[in-house]
């Protein structure tokens, strides 16, 4: 439907647009009729959320250094809101940074709020919804801050990717509780299979029907027939370079993308961050077929333009292993178009890329050890010789002391339960940042143990200026799939991931990592205690094997493998509450988080206290 200034409705047909009235599909409507337009898939009507009457939002450009001041008004008539700024470190303006009950009070209909905090650090970085899920429904958007000082060489244009899994259902309430009860076939009464990840892991309940790049795809009916919707077009010149900025906006679902016809990539950075295969003068960039990005994951890369001539897809698939009895396709695409070669609006589905014995592909980023034998693909996990030289490591090279938490969701056909070592995170009624001591929902007065699922306001009290090493798992009978965890205010170290056993020839998933001991005795076991199983790693973190304490890459989002863990380490210097928490909505909604209070919050006196 066009959003203004007169809206009608259109359908789609072989990558073009046309009246509703135009049935026969004679007149496609040209490229200014229709810049107003929201398209998503071209599947039916569903309710959206735009930003300035974009879906998604615009792009936030930014140098790095700069003060940001956004002022955000909410003019939904039902709906409260707030806006996490993904990826920004926060000093010093923990109140901008967009969790209602936690640093603010949600904005209400009619309200503004105003966004006041540095642009730091750079990279790409995304704004999002912080409220349930209108994530999901288009409430996000880029945010771009570039370096002072160019660091990559000079490159041709570049382009920004926002991949979105889309559902066709109408509101992000129904889509939570079909995650949480299942989706059923009318005609056979029968729940519908979860859909399963490549190494046959569960995913969730959240149905994919289409993906989205910068908010327009197309709907597979099959595996091999389109709907032939419009897809965003990015035209590049023969021989030229250029610059792919990928982010993961969405719901649940991860994919590995690569671009037809196009070999290698050139991974620049992650999360905004510089990755390498080596330190000093034997250091290279990551030259990949493809690479897995997970929600709220963030990657640069490079691409030559040195095909012939003509139109090429950029490829996002989902994760999930279809079974080839289903026939359907679920992707994200986008046109790469050579200038000066006719454009195909509504090309066939991508030829995959050639991979064979003498010369595999590899894949960067994989949340598990191995895709299956005769796909002649490697996996490189993100720990896989990867370094940053932007790594201030000295930091870390020795920790006060190591906490383990473990997320999980346990449930069946009745109730699903998201957790943090246990905890269902409830959302205190005023902010934490301004009412710690006058929370409620306390996890010590909650009925919490090592096998029992409690709910209650689950923090952690860590010490200024002291450093930490986190231990993130993914372990006992509430594992699932692989979870990718973001921290708020804080970047940090990869020093360690570790994951379970896997069949080499059909990868898929055996048994859980054996390095982590789970407390407690009883069955079910959700693991909600755990530590080290040799004592050496406890008493000395530095001896863990493999640990990388020189240069480790730095993130602020990781995928925690199902069945295994990883070691993350940073500096508490930034203090005040900061949320922890799954980047799939769902999961988070339904309580997987908590909250890491830094320091204590003093300097937010009665004077900077908007509640009194």
């Amino acid at each position: 439907m066009m959003t203004s200034p007169n809206p009608v409705l259109v359908w789609p047909n072989n990558g073009s647009l046309y009246r509703i009235d135009d049935e026969e599909g004679i007149f496609p409507l040209p490229k200014t009729a229709i810049e107003n337009t929201i398209t998503a898939d071209g599947v039916g009507s569903r309710m959206v959320i735009t930003v300035n009457g974009l879906f998604p939002g615009p792009s936030i450009v930014a140098f790095e250094g700069q003060d940001m001041i956004i002022h955000v008004r909410n003019l939904m008539h039902t709906e409260s809101t707030s806006i996490h700024w993904h990826g920004i470190k926060q000093t010093n303006s923990v109140d901008s940074d967009g969790v209602a009950f936690i640093t603010q009070c949600p904005i209400l209909p009619g309200q503004t709020f105003t966004y006041n905090f540095k642009a730091d650090p750079k990279g790409i970085h995304f704004y999002r919804a912080q409220i349930g899920n209108q994530q999901s429904m288009g409430l996000y958007g880029a945010l771009i801050i570039n370096p002072r000082e160019r660091i990559l060489p000079i490159l041709h244009e570049g382009f920004t990717v926002l991949l979105q899994d889309w559902n066709h259902y109408d509101d992000p309430d129904t889509s939570y509780l079909r995650m949480l009860d299942g989706v059923y076939d009318l005609n056979t009464r029968k729940k519908i299979n979860t859909p399963q990840s490549v190494d046959g892991t569960n995913f969730t309940d959240y149905q994919f029907h289409s993906g989205l790049i910068n908010g327009m795809g197309r709907f597979y009916e099959t595996a091999s027939i389109s709907n032939g919707a419009p897809l965003q077009v990015f035209e590049v010149e023969e021989s030229k370079t250029y610059l792919f900025r990928v982010i993961n906006v969405g719901t649940v679902y991860p994919f590995r993308v690569y671009v037809e016809g196009h070999q290698t990539l050139t991974i620049e950075s992650s999360d905004g961050y510089e990755i390498i295969n080596n330190v000093g003068t034997a250091g290279k960039k990551f030259v990949v077929e493809s690479f897995i990005i997970n929600p709220g994951e963030r990657f640069d890369f490079t691409v030559q333009a040195n095909q012939e001539p003509g139109t090429y897809l950029l490829v996002a698939e989902s994760l999930e292993a279809l079974n080839s009895s289903i026939d359907e396709y679920h992707v994200a695409e986008a046109i790469l178009h050579y200038a000066g070669t006719p454009v195909i609006k509504s090309p066939p589905k991508a030829t995959p890329n050639i991979c064979t014995p003498s010369k595999p592909c590899n894949t960067f980023n994989c949340p598990f050890r191995y895709y299956p034998l005769g796909t002649n693909r490697y996996c490189w996990t993100f720990d896989t010789d990867s370094y940053s030289t932007e790594s201030n490591y000295k930091d870390i090279n020795t920790v006060s002391k190591t906490l383990y938490y473990n997320f999980g969701v346990l449930g069946d056909f009745i109730k699903k339960n998201s957790s943090v070592n246990g905890h269902q995170f409830l959302f205190p009624a005023e902010p934490i940042l301004y009412r710690f001591d006058q929370m409620h929902a306390r996890c010590e007065n909650a009925n919490c143990g090592e096998n029992n699922i409690c709910q209650c306001t689950y923090y952690e009290k860590l010490e200024m200026n002291k450093s930490y090493q986190l231990v993130l798992s993914n372990i006992g009978d509430g594992k699932g799939l692989s979870h990718p965890i973001h921290l708020h205010g804080y970047h940090f170290y990869i020093v360690k991931m570790g994951f379970g056993s896997y069949d080499s020839t059909s990868a898929e998933f055996l048994q859980e990592t054996n390095d982590i001991r789970c407390l407690g005795e009883s069955t079910p076991n959700m693991c909600n205690s755990e530590i080290w199983k040799r004592n050496a790693w406890v008493t000395n973190p530095n001896s863990i094997p493999v640990i990388k304490l020189s240069h480790p890459p730095i993130k602020d989002t990781i995928i925690v493998p199902s069945g295994g863990y990883v070691v993350i380490r940073f500096k508490a210097n930034n203090p005040c509450p900061w949320f922890f928490h799954s980047q799939v909505n769902f999961h988070t909604t339904n309580g997987m988080g908590m909250v890491l209070f830094v320091g204590d919050n003093s300097g937010y006196s009665k004077s900077t206290n908007p509640l009194t």
